[in-house]
């Protein structure tokens, strides 16, 4: 594994997750949570995907620095993170696709879609990082 790469998948990771968390919560997610037009059931839904989109994200900013710090000799060499810096490389490949996915079922360019080249680029360097 290359540990600039995943460093470098970490750090796009942490910026995507503070800036999900401060600036999306205000400026995408709440104009809709809180519109008590919704019925509850999909507010709450809303919710949830957008509180576990946050986990997902710190996950994955774990995983990725736990193959930095593995890289760097912090841990003695463990396959099982190169299996976990895999997994998530794989996990962001699939987000990629599907936020592509929603983007051209609403009519929108994929790459004006930020999920989409976010998520393709933490793909693209956690692949690079785990496999060059």
């Amino acid at each position: 594994m290359q540990f600039i790469y995943l460093g470098l998948a970490t750090a796009i990771t942490l910026f995507a997750l503070v800036t999900h968390i401060t600036i999306g919560t205000t400026q995408n997610a709440s104009p809709i949570l809180d519109d008590k037009t919704l019925p509850d059931d999909s507010r709450h839904t809303l919710t949830f995907s957008w509180k576990a989109n946050s986990v997902l994200m710190l996950l994955m900013t774990i995983a990725f620095g736990s193959g930095v710090l593995n890289e760097i000799g912090y841990f003695e060499q463990s396959n099982e993170i190169g299996v976990l810096v895999l997994y998530n490389a794989l996990l962001a490949s699939g987000l990629a696709i599907t936020a592509a996915f929603v983007a051209i079922r609403a009519d929108v360019n994929p790459i004006k879609f930020p999920p989409m080249p976010l998520f393709l680029c933490i793909a693209i360097l956690g692949l690079c990082g785990y496999f060059l």
